[in-house]
């Protein structure tokens, strides 16, 4: 591509060390959507001759064709996916393929080829999250009245349902579906024309090619246009935070299955032994999601730390992007894929959970609120109901099994009504306030969850392929759009 400027052949160790297409060949049916969509922008603006269009047309969009069937691969000694594409469509339609870069640098192929890849990947990653909400979410309505300890610092804090605990971490993954449709409508900018960094002399229509290419918006200055990956660190963020969540519900996974919490249970289909004990049943998937979290982070931390020191435009550090975003957007996929076969696969042990609402004095809470509603100040509250959970652990009883008369001694203002609040289910029903754990504001939940997940849905059914797609699956690529 740059052979008249250099006499001589470049060194094979630069060679190998600088190419991309092992990794950027991910990116090939991208790249040559994107350049069918400038090619037919090239013929409209009669910026090239219509016949070398169409040859050019025909060729990128045979080769398509033979890419998603299998037929062609990117590969080969190629430095990158572009010159790659370039090379074959040389050899398919012959000198005509030379007026393809016309208006065009490989500084705003790329990033036009990438932003359409991100979309897609994010379209999937998406869909997957609303799978797994939707586990937690079905779950959550047939354990809204199983009730078990809620934790803080890792200690019995209050009872809570399992399904507002479940709710939880659906809560967190809706976040997560948020975000990353933030991250889908950042990478919505079309470069292409942008060119190396000054844009063309050439009278081409950037805005022609973002509506083929079914991006919203078009690029404001040249320099930024093929300089910025903020929307490769916005997804590489989402990701880990996605990860992050995922992390926190596996880390919860592996600690209710062990013997000590025995909550769950977990289904022979994801679950692994041991090669040396035989009587080992492992969260393995679990631990790995886990693991996997530090891994997207450090991808991001690369990332930025690459980004910070270059001046614009576009540096070949810039290269370095696209393993990161792919090895993010990959592992966020695999791992919601795992999660929810695991969490299918997760079998709640009710009566542990039951079990456990002994033993910690869960409901000290609800018997200070219990004297407030008495007249008693909340801090004096709080010393009185702390003497009373001394001396049912000296007595080794629960707070409910407490004699009247014993309470009375230390809160004259009990009455025989205590016991109302003092169970751990009459804690939790009475606890209506908005976003608890009650079965009413529970079942709010469910509802408000469900037309979040129905509007993801109905937002990824709206997620069409790119027009210049279509009139190539049509065969009219210079027809009517």
């Amino acid at each position: 591509m740059w052979g008249g400027r250099f006499a001589g052949r470049l060194d094979s160790a630069i060679d190998r060390f600088t190419r991309s297409l092992p990794f950027d060949r991910r990116l090939a049916r991208w790249d040559l959507i994107g350049s069918l969509a400038h090619a037919r922008m090239l013929a409209e603006t009669g910026t090239i001759p219509r016949a070398d269009a169409e040859a050019i047309l025909r060729g990128l969009s045979e080769m398509l064709r033979d890419l998603e069937s299998g037929v062609l691969a990117a590969e080969g000694p190629d430095e990158d996916v572009h010159s790659w594409i370039e090379r074959v469509l040389h050899e398919r339609i012959g000198p005509a393929a030379g007026r393809l870069h016309t208006a065009r640098s490989r500084n705003d192929q790329t990033a036009t080829a990438l932003r359409l890849y991100v979309r897609d990947a994010l379209e999937r990653v998406i869909a997957q999250a609303c799978e797994l909400i939707d586990v937690w979410v079905r779950q959550a309505v047939a354990h809204t009245e199983t009730w078990m300890p809620g934790y803080t610092h890792l200690q019995r804090a209050q009872p809570v349902s399992l399904a507002h605990h479940l709710l939880a971490h659906a809560w967190s993954l809706a976040s997560d579906v948020g975000r990353l449709r933030a991250v889908h409508a950042a990478a919505g900018t079309s470069p292409l024309g942008a060119g190396a960094l000054a844009g063309t002399p050439h009278p081409i229509e950037p805005h022609r090619t973002a509506q083929l290419l079914g991006l919203p918006a078009v690029f404001a200055n040249s320099m930024h246009a093929v300089a910025d990956r903020d929307y490769v660190a916005e997804a590489i963020f989402a990701c880990a935070l996605l990860m992050v969540h995922l992390s926190r519900w596996a880390e919860e996974v592996v600690l209710w299955s062990t013997p000590e919490f025995g909550f769950v249970a977990l289904d022979d289909t994801v679950a692994k032994g041991s090669s040396l004990m035989p009587q080992k049943k492992n969260p393995e998937a679990a631990e790995l999601i886990r693991g996997k979290a530090g891994r997207v982070i450090g991808d991001l931390a690369s990332l930025l730390a690459m980004l910070k020191g270059l001046a614009l435009a576009y540096n070949s550090d810039l290269q370095e992007d696209k393993e990161l975003l792919f090895d993010a957007l990959d592992t966020a996929s695999g791992a919601l894929a795992a999660a929810t076969v695991t969490a299918r696969g997760v079998v709640y042990r009710t009566d542990r959970m039951r079990d456990a609402l002994r033993g910690g004095f869960l409901t000290a809470t609800d018997l200070a609120d219990y004297l407030v509603r008495k007249g008693v100040a909340f801090r004096t509250a709080h010393e009185r109901v702390g003497a009373l959970v001394r001396e049912a652990e000296s007595r080794g009883c629960e707070l409910w099994e407490l004699p009247l008369p014993v309470m009375q001694g230390i809160a004259a203002e009990i009455e025989a009504d205590v016991h109302d609040v003092l169970s751990p289910e009459g804690s939790v029903r009475a606890r209506l306030a908005h976003g608890g754990p009650a079965p009413q504001r529970v079942a709010e939940q469910v509802v408000q969850l469900r037309g979040e997940l129905a509007a993801a849905r109905a937002w990824l059914s709206a997620c069409t392929p790119p027009p210049i797609y279509r009139l190539h699956e049509e065969g009219r690529l210079l027809g009517q759009t």
